[in-house]
């Protein structure tokens, strides 16, 4: 393994950890009924898409700054395309809060379920 496979290893597992601590708590708090039922709820609203326009200028950035460094757009592009996807989350999120047992769940005691 060469020195640069090693760093990208490295960097591949502490991203995508980052990414999973990103979506996990994040989609699940706004989607979660506390935040839809809070009298402050469209304050709430304002402060997550201030929060998507910041982190995707931040995103777009590092994406533009590795493209010129790079021989091509490809990291530029897949920044857009992270954008997107967490963006889209977010808004699918606020758009769909979460309900007990969610759409098409069949609802059982969990004391009662059988492996």
């Amino acid at each position: 393994m060469s020195k640069d496979d090693a760093t990208i290893i490295i960097l591949l597992i502490g991203e995508a950890s980052g990414v999973f601590a990103g979506f996990c708590p994040s989609w699940f708090t706004v989607a979660s009924p506390f935040f839809h039922e809070q009298e402050a709820k469209a304050g709430n609203v304002k402060r997550i898409r201030a929060g998507e326009i910041a982190a995707t200028a931040i995103v777009l950035a590092t994406g533009a700054a590795v493209s010129a460094r790079s021989s091509n757009n490809l990291p530029l592009y897949a920044s857009i395309i992270i954008s997107v996807i967490f963006v889209g989350g977010y808004e699918y999120q606020i758009a769909h809060p979460s309900t007990e047992d969610g759409p098409g769940a069949q609802s059982q005691d969990p004391v009662t379920i059988q492996l």
